[in-house]
């Protein structure tokens, strides 16, 4: 494969991730979820969303379809799963009390415990790498399938896992960076988002629930 249809294929795939993905969306949701812990844990945190991120994509390009189909599991029913999971860490951020004032006396790791690890769930799955982001990368995995031989395949595979990579890039970057929202606004201003924000995250979940269930009763077909 030529170099150019190399990086066309790195550039549309990123074209068709980005969108569904939106790294930069995820900041306020980020600043909620992570209110009242310290700065290098949530530095931590970004990291490691980061991380699963491009390990999840990548997992799912290579063998998704096969497992889902093996478990008998399909996209409707993780969307409705994944809305329960952002609704209930939504819920949780509503009504906790603000910690801020008392962090720079507190243990990170302790802190951490009281928190709870939001870096897999439920800001990986299934915010970043929803049911939107697998089923990207699913259908990037057929298109990919095409190619003319085995080895123009395996090239599309590692340009569409480049493209994932670089979506994990700019995650770390964008939450990286909310620092520098969180110390614009201070710990009452995070409080407030928290609680304004907090109500939009709840109502990610419910049209994560209710777009599952659209998809899930479409696939009986019913009519």
């Amino acid at each position: 494969m030529p170099i150019k249809d190399f990086s066309d294929f790195i550039v549309g795939s990123l074209a068709a991730l980005f969108p569904v993905i939106d790294p930069i969306g995820s900041v306020p949701i980020f600043l909620v979820l992570t209110a009242g812990i310290p700065a290098d844990l949530r530095r931590s945190y970004a990291k490691r969303i980061a991380i699963n991120v491009i390990l999840l994509l990548i997992g799912f390009l290579l063998v998704g379809g096969g497992l889902l189909r093996f478990f008998g599991v399909s996209l409707a029913v993780v969307r409705i799963a994944g809305g329960i999971v952002v609704f209930h860490a939504a819920w949780n951020t509503m009504n906790a009390e603000s910690k801020l004032s008392n962090l720079e006396n507190e243990d990170a790791n302790q802190k951490a415990v009281q928190h709870g690890d939001i870096s897999f769930m439920p800001m990986t799955m299934p915010l970043l790498a929803g049911p939107g982001a697998i089923a990207v990368a699913l259908g990037l995995a057929a298109e990919a399938s095409r190619g003319a031989s085995h080895a123009e395949t395996a090239v599309n595979l590692v340009a569409v896992a480049v493209a994932i990579a670089l979506i994990g890039l700019i995650i770390y970057i964008a939450l990286r960076s909310s620092t520098l929202l969180l110390k614009w606004l201070g710990s009452g201003g995070i409080h407030a988002l928290s609680r304004v924000l907090g109500l939009f995250v709840m109502a990610i979940g419910v049209q994560l629930i209710l777009n599952g269930l659209a998809d899930w009763v479409k696939s009986l077909n019913l009519s």
